[in-house]
């Protein structure tokens, strides 16, 4: 198969400046790099605070929903640090001035001030502008407030504010207008907390936090009571299931699950829900293994590079190169935290590092990143430790509803140890839909051998595919379809009603799902599906891992009557192209293969595997 080689885009802007020789230059000092690794060696903060705050608060617009999270990571690391660095805070105190008072201050001039919020909306409009109802005025997204995502950098905003209140940076003045802000940005004009998500999921746990902390410090706030029963009901819906659905876990994952500690401490909850909370996290610690590679179910995991940066600043670099790449290392570490869990600091480790070698190995610079970025476990005698883990069958909602939701394969997880995994889950969701089946990850000797997942690449808008559109739904699992398509276009493209729609209509047959080792720990799965493309087929896949890493596949499938004879099934796999460079065109093609087995390059390496694994 043919793989389509994307190409990338480069527009430099050029931006003339008239300025005192020198000046610019200083003044390009002060502001480059924030947050920056460190402020210790600023020779005078007050100067870079001051220009800051004038540059931030000058801004036309930011993003009041990702925005704030690398503000909130300096927060924490300065809290962490006992507290110790004047200038740090000095630093935050700058942003908060720049993003929240004076910008308030600014729309005010404007006659607008009564228009900024800080949380989320749930008035009408679209990603860019919004109305308040009864009033002409516009909202505009970024410049007002963060539009139905702007509360997801609210429990930032929030904590930051409460450090610099606790500390006596703020005046008087500046917390009766941060008040102001609060109050109108809660008030029923912005936010009818009946509206809009009242389940578990990004989207409303992303922007509950902030409001948690904001009726927490400010229990007079406007709305109080509809936002404490908005917050409870979301709660509700993840505590009675016991767990929440959304498997595309960048940058979704991290969302929610900052969101679900948000919300846990400011109510309590954290301790009253303590079982719940270890019991997600250990679910999301299976996801997690030594191989330095990563692959998820409909979610693409792209290596960086280089690691230079990730070791310069590991609170705001993570080891894939994914969006908002620092916040699942972050994520980890305050779950490593609130529980003291040596496990859920391996995983931190493993997102924001990459790991290490089987011998336990890094570089200099590795362990200088690990020093900065984990000091606070250090001092306390906290070192991380691989969890146990063999060839296992994942639960959703493993303390209660304890559904079959994926297959892993694997002898352990030490760095270099052969892992696959399946996903059997077989329910629809907003950010995946044709998975069940996948085989989504296949990793051995710190390589990455198949996966063929990215965001939204199985989502439909009516009969239009979301995103993808390379046919990446057919890949890594069986795939049944009418001799009439052509390869990789899926039968379920266009909405074609004469053929059968997966999602939503298979059921996974748990009875069947297999998971286990042997003594020379090779590993054995299998998992089954009924009315997989139409009433009464059913397949079953049955895989062999060894330890060596070598995977193994059997599918047997038995199609229903509905079917008909013009059908062809049989499996599809996601294989890399070899790179051009020092190899003939003759080597790079991909080729009919009579084999039962495949020779291709790695899609991608761990940072300490230092040959290329076929």
């Amino acid at each position: 198969m043919k793989m389509k080689q994307q190409s990338s885009l480069l527009i430099l802007s050029w931006v003339f400046l008239i300025a005192i020789p020198g000046s610019l230059a200083w003044a390009d000092d002060l502001l480059t790099g924030h947050p920056r690794p460190s402020y210790e060696d600023v020779e005078d903060i007050d100067a870079m605070a001051t220009a800051l705050q004038k540059s931030l608060a000058s801004r036309n617009s930011y993003s009041f929903s990702r925005g704030w999270w690398g503000w909130d990571r300096l927060r924490c690391r300065y809290v962490d640090g006992g507290r110790k660095s004047g200038n740090e805070l000095k630093i935050l105190a700058a942003v908060f001035r720049g993003l929240i008072l004076d910008w308030h201050a600014k729309l005010e001039a404007k006659d607008e001030g009564d228009l900024m919020f800080i949380f989320y909306t749930t008035t009408s409009g679209d990603k860019v502008k919004r109305k308040l109802e009864g009033d002409d005025r516009i909202l505009r997204r970024d410049y007002h407030g963060g539009g139905y995502h702007g509360g997801w950098g609210g429990a930032a905003r929030m904590r930051i504010y409460e450090e610099l209140a606790a500390r006596g940076v703020l005046s008087d003045d500046e917390k009766v207008r941060f008040k102001k802000i609060v109050f109108q940005s809660l008030e029923k004009r912005f936010i009818n907390f009946e509206a809009k998500a009242q389940t578990a999921y990004n989207s409303s746990y992303g922007n509950a936090g902030g409001v948690a902390l904001a009726i927490k410090l400010f229990p007079d706030a406007p709305q109080a009571k509809q936002a404490q029963a908005w917050l409870d009901r979301i709660w509700k819906d993840f505590s009675n299931f016991g767990d929440w659905t959304e498997w595309n876990y960048y940058p979704y994952g991290p969302i929610f699950l900052h969101g679900m500690l948000d919300i846990a401490e400011a109510t309590g909850r954290i301790e009253s829900d303590r079982e719940l909370i270890k019991s997600v996290g250990g679910r999301c610690l299976e996801f997690l293994h030594g191989g330095g590679v990563r692959g998820n179910p409909n979610s693409g995991v792209r290596m960086r590079k280089s690691y230079e940066s990730v070791y310069a600043d590991p609170w705001n670099y993570g080891y894939y190169d994914v969006e908002q790449s620092a916040r699942d290392g972050h994520f980890w570490y305050r779950m490593a935290q609130h529980f003291e869990d040596r496990e859920f600091l391996w995983a931190a480790e493993q997102v924001t590092l990459g790991g290490r070698t089987a011998r336990g190995n890094a570089s200099d610079e590795y362990w200088s990143a690990y020093k900065k970025r984990f000091g606070w476990f250090s001092e306390r005698d906290i070192l991380p430790e691989i969890p146990r883990g063999t060839a296992s069958i994942g639960l959703l909602s493993p303390e209660k509803q304890k559904i079959h939701e994926r297959i892993f394969l694997r002898p352990g997880r030490l760095p270099g140890d052969p892992t696959a995994a399946f996903f059997l889950y077989d329910k629809k969701d907003r950010h995946l839909d044709n998975d069940s089946g996948h085989l989504y990850e296949y990793i051995a000797h710190g390589a990455k051998l198949l996966h063929s997942s990215g965001k939204y690449n199985n989502v439909y808008s009516g009969t239009d595919l979301r995103g993808g559109g390379v046919g990446e739904e057919s890949l890594d699992l069986l795939l049944v379809m009418h001799q009439r398509h052509q390869f990789p276009i899926h039968p379920d493209r266009k909405g074609d009603e004469r053929d059968f729609m997966r999602r939503g209509s298979i059921k996974n047959l748990a009875a069947f799902s297999r998971a286990e080792n042997n003594d020379a720990e090779d590993s054995f799965g299998q998992y089954a599906f009924q009315d997989y493309y139409g009433p009464g087929s059913r397949w079953i896949r049955r895989s062999v891992l060894t330890r060596e890493g070598i995977l193994v596949v059997a599918d047997h499938y038995v199609g229903g009557e509905g079917l008909g004879e013009d059908y062809v099934a049989g499996p599809v796999w996601h294989l890399a192209v070899s790179e051009k460079s020092g190899e003939s065109s003759d080597a790079i093609k991909i080729v009919e293969q009579k084999e039962n087995w495949f020779d291709a390059p790695a899609f991608a390496h761990a940072w300490w595997q230092g040959e290329k694994v076929r």
